[in-house]
C-alpha cells in the first residue's frame, strides 16, 4: 500500500479541516495515511477520524495568539503586546522548523500540503521521488497578490488541486513550471437513503457564526418573511464570535420564538435537522466550495444562496438544482423563500433536482477519482 501524508495546521473546526479529515478517511481504505499537524488545539479532533488514519502532532499546549496581540494593542497594553508579539515570532519559527523536519523525515510516497504556508516547505524538503500535491481551500476573490503567491508556491509541485472546477480552470491557465492542475471534489460521507418530506415548517442554515458567513443578513431576510409566515422557524447551526451579536439582533427583531441558535452539532445531528427542514439558505459573503449545500441537497432539501459565494454558484444551477440571488439582494432572497414556502410542488421539484446533483459528490464517485490519481 502506498503511504500518504497530509500536512495540516490544526484539526479544529473549519471547512478546510473537515475536508482534510474526510479525504484522509477515504484514502485510508487503500493507502496508509498520516496527518501531520502543527497545533493540537483540542484533546480530540473536531471531526471523526478513522482508526486507520495516524495523527501526529508536532506541538502540544501551544495555540495561536493573534487575538491576544490584538487585544493588547487595542488596550494599549505595551508590556502584553511585546510579550505576545515575541511569542508569535517563536510560534512562527517553530511552525516552519518542525514541519520542515517532519517533511524531511517522512516516509510517505505522496505528501499533500493543505496550506499555502507549507507548499514551498514541501517541495524544498521532500525526499526525491515523493509526489507533492498542493491543495487550495480558499477562493482568491480576484486578489492579484494572493493569486501570484499561490502560483509561485506551487510551481515545483507535481499537482495543484484547487477546491472547485472554476478555480482549477482559472489556475490551469496561469501556473508555471511542471505542476499540473487537477480537480477532485470534496465528497459526501454518506448518501441518505430517504429524503426530507419537505413538510416541516423549518428553514435551516449551517456555518460558523463569523462575519464572512453573513448570518446577520440571514436573520434580517427571515424578519421580512416572518410576518406572512409566523409559523415557520429559522434554525441556525454553528458557533463563533458573532453569537452574542446575533442573539441581540434576534431579540431586537422580536424573533426569539422563531429563530433558534443551536450552537455546534455533530454531522449526525445536522442530518437529523436537515431531514426535518424544507429550505436551506446560505448567506455567505465568500465560499470556496460549500459542502453543506451538497449535504442539504443529498437530503432533498432545496437550497438558496447569494451568488457572491463563488463555491455556491458552482454547485447550484439557478432554478434547476437551486436558487442563486444576485447582488446580495435581501428583497429577492425573501421573495425566493416565500415562493418555496407557498409552492410545495416547486419546493419538491428543486429538492429532487438537488438530490440528483449531489450524487456527483458521492463517496464512491470521488473515491474512484482518487484511485485513478494515486493508485
Amino acid at each position: 500500500m502506498k503511504k500518504v501524508a497530509f500536512l495540516a495546521l490544526h484539526l479544529g473546526y473549519g471547512g478546510a479541516e473537515r475536508a482534510i479529515v474526510n479525504q484522509a478517511n477515504l484514502l485510508s481504505e487503500f493507502c496508509n495515511v498520516e496527518i501531520i499537524c502543527f497545533y493540537k488545539l483540542y484533546d480530540n479532533p473536531a471531526f471523526h477520524i478513522s482508526e486507520n488514519v495516524k495523527v501526529t502532532y508536532l506541538t502540544e499546549n501551544i495555540a495561536p495568539n493573534k487575538d491576544k496581540i490584538t487585544a493588547a494593542y487595542k488596550n494599549k497594553n505595551i508590556p502584553a503586546f511585546i510579550k505576545e508579539s515575541a511569542k508569535a515570532v517563536r510560534i512562527l519559527y517553530m511552525r516552519r522548523h518542525l514541519m520542515k523536519k517532519a517533511i524531511k523525515n517522512s516516509r510517505a510516497d505522496i505528501i499533500i500540503s493543505s496550506r499555502y504556508i507549507y507548499h514551498r516547505l514541501l517541495t524544498d524538503n521532500a525526499k526525491k521521488g515523493v509526489i507533492c500535491i498542493a491543495q487550495e481551500h480558499n477562493h482568491h476573490n480576484n486578489n492579484e497578490k494572493y493569486i501570484a503567491k499561490q502560483i509561485r508556491a506551487v510551481a515545483n509541485m507535481d499537482y495543484f488541486m484547487p477546491v472547485s472546477e472554476e478555480l482549477c480552470s482559472f489556475y490551469s491557465k496561469r501556473v508555471k513550471g511542471k505542476v499540473k492542475c487537477i480537480y477532485i471534489p470534496h465528497h459526501l460521507e454518506s448518501m441518505p437513503e430517504t429524503l426530507s418530506p419537505l413538510t416541516g415548517k423549518s428553514i435551516i442554515s449551517v456555518g460558523r457564526l463569523e462575519p464572512v458567513k453573513g448570518m446577520d443578513e440571514l436573520i434580517e431576510v427571515f424578519s421580512e418573511v416572518h410576518p406572512s409566515h409566523p409559523d415557520w422557524k429559522l434554525n441556525i447551526v454553528g458557533d463563533g464570535s458573532e453569537r452574542g451579536k446575533l442573539a441581540d439582533r434576534i431579540n431586537r427583531l422580536n424573533l426569539n420564538n422563531s429563530v433558534i441558535l443551536h450552537g455546534y452539532k455533530s454531522p449526525g445531528e445536522i442530518t437529523e435537522l436537515l431531514m426535518k427542514s424544507s429550505i436551506y439558505v446560505m448567506t455567505s459573503h465568500s465560499e470556496s466550495f460549500g459542502l453543506v449545500l451538497i449535504e442539504a441537497q443529498s437530503c432533498g432539501v432545496p437550497c438558496i444562496a447569494f451568488d457572491s459565494a463563488r463555491g455556491a454558484a458552482e454547485i447550484l444551477n439557478h432554478d434547476n438544482s437551486g436558487i442563486l440571488i444576485k447582488n446580495r439582494s435581501h428583497t429577492e432572497m425573501a421573495a425566493a423563500i416565500e415562493k418555496l414556502i407557498s409552492d410545495f410542488e416547486y419546493r419538491k421539484d428543486l429538492g429532487i433536482k438537488g438530490r440528483k446533483n449531489a450524487e456527483r459528490y458521492s463517496y464512491s464517485e470521488v473515491k474512484q477519482q482518487w484511485e485513478q490519481l494515486i493508485g
